[in-house]
């Protein structure tokens, strides 16, 4: 598939919401989905917040999810992104990580998941990340140190 990443645009939050709701999806992240409020005041401040940096990805022409960055409450810099399940297991999540990383300079650079969802793992370690830890009893935290 061909993929790259553009701003975030308004229209595309739509189909944000829809990601977030699918229950398949929310199992494998272990993330409560928003309701329509909620995630309107979510997205209003990541994209609010000059210092987070937030992606669509498209795949051949579609928006296929999001990607980006933000800095934690403990000044971690941590990537997150969610892709279309219809969209699973065709390497999108990669090729938009791999991109991704090309704009996020700050190393190191956290990422975390919920232990079972291996395939979000193993998009991570492809890219670089390695297992730092345990974030909980649900999640790992991976780590990336260089730049690609």
């Amino acid at each position: 598939m061909n993929v790259h990443l553009r701003d975030v645009e308004a229209q595309d939050l739509a189909l944000f919401f829809e990601h977030q709701r699918d229950p398949v999806a929310v199992e494998m992240v272990m993330f409560r989905s928003r309701d329509a409020a909620e995630f309107a005041q979510h997205w209003a401040k990541l994209l609010a917040n000059k210092t987070n940096l937030a992606r669509t990805i498209i795949a051949d022409g579609q928006v296929a999810g999001n990607i980006g960055s933000w800095t934690t409450p403990d000044g971690q810099r941590e990537v997150g992104y969610w892709i279309d399940r219809a969209l699973w297991g065709r390497g999108v999540a990669t090729e938009a990580l791999v991109a991704f990383l090309r704009l996020e300079p700050t190393r190191p650079l956290h990422a975390g998941v919920a232990k079972h969802n291996l395939g979000s793992i193993r998009v991570l370690q492809k890219c670089g990340f390695v297992h730092a830890g345990d974030d909980g009893p649900t999640h790992i935290l991976l780590k990336l140190d260089a730049r690609l």
